[in-house]
């Protein structure tokens, strides 16, 4: 590939920033990119490229908040980015929500403080129409959702928090480490964001301790802490290998859903232009021959 560097940005279209904790849940994705080339942004892995005819940026910003915070940070700060598309993975909240259910998420409630994000409203409505998705709900919590008590703790925080929002409080609910991080960098940006979550894990499932005895003190699991980890209990080897191959599979719906929305938004985006110029291009014409006429007379 070759190298794209942050000072060419201005040449650029503008581009719909895909941006994801970890490469596995975008590797199907990015495999679909056409014309694939580096950029080089500090702070998080971008890939630029096309998905159809719309130009796009890829960005891996390593798990935990604080990847989070200063990778989409960077991206916003190197790249003419129009839209932030977060996509990921999810441990569910609400019972019935099985492994691979799609979710376009319209709110994010963060479990630190309890704070509010709101997706933006056209790009929710537009993803959810084009991609078959449900609309939901993701909490942001402090630490992986790693059993199901904690879940159902989750669950009743996010019920608590959206009791007064007649819009949000039916909706099904899912659990992350970075949606609130993202949403709260792109919104300080003034850039409209939404988010695709695809569930690994149901409600009634846990999922290996050792995932979060794993993290640094920035939220990360350190794959090399996992490796010794297993070594005193091999026995969670099994049902990481599982988790794995889920996060495979729900990674290939995002895509797909990805792929449609932002082809499909480009699309819309592409025609209304080109009307507003053809619109502009007549009455330009327009204006030029009432010109010619008043000096003829």
């Amino acid at each position: 590939m070759t190298v794209y560097t942050a000072d060419r940005a201005g040449g650029e279209r503008s581009l719909t920033a895909i941006v994801a904790a970890m490469e596995e849940e975008v590797a199907p994705l990015r495999a679909r990119l056409l014309g694939q080339r580096a950029a080089a942004v500090t702070g998080a892995r971008v890939t630029l490229g096309a998905l159809g005819a719309a130009p796009v940026a890829l960005a891996v910003t390593g798990d935990g908040e604080r990847n989070a915070r200063r990778g989409l940070s960077a991206v916003l700060a190197a790249l003419p980015v129009r839209r932030v598309i977060v996509v990921g993975v999810a441990g569910g909240l609400t019972a019935g929500l099985g492994v691979e259910a799609l979710l376009v998420v319209e709110r994010v409630i963060d479990e630190t403080d309890g704070s509010l994000h709101a997706a933006d409203a056209a790009l929710t409505e537009a993803a959810a129409r084009i991609s078959g998705a449900r609309r939901g709900v993701a909490v942001t919590a402090v630490r992986i959702a790693d059993t199901a008590d904690e879940k159902r703790r989750l669950f009743a925080l996010a019920g608590a928090r959206l009791a007064a929002d007649r819009d949000g409080s039916n909706l099904p609910v899912v659990v992350d480490l970075e949606s609130s991080v993202f949403a709260a960098v792109a919104s300080r940006a003034g850039v409209p964001w939404m988010s695709l979550r695809a569930v690994s894990d149901p409600a009634a499932e846990s999922v290996p301790a050792l995932l979060n005895r794993s993290r640094d003190s920035g939220g990360a699991v350190l794959r090399r802490r996992v490796v010794v980890g297993l070594l005193t209990r091999p026995s969670d080897l099994r049902r990481l290998l599982a988790l794995r191959d889920r996060v495979r599979a729900c990674a290939s719906g995002l895509a797909r859903a990805t792929a449609l929305t932002v082809e499909s938004l480009y699309t819309a985006e592409y025609t209304a232009e080109r009307s507003v110029s053809a619109a502009s291009a007549a009455k330009a014409t327009l204006d030029l021959g009432d010109d010619l006429a008043t000096r003829d007379t």
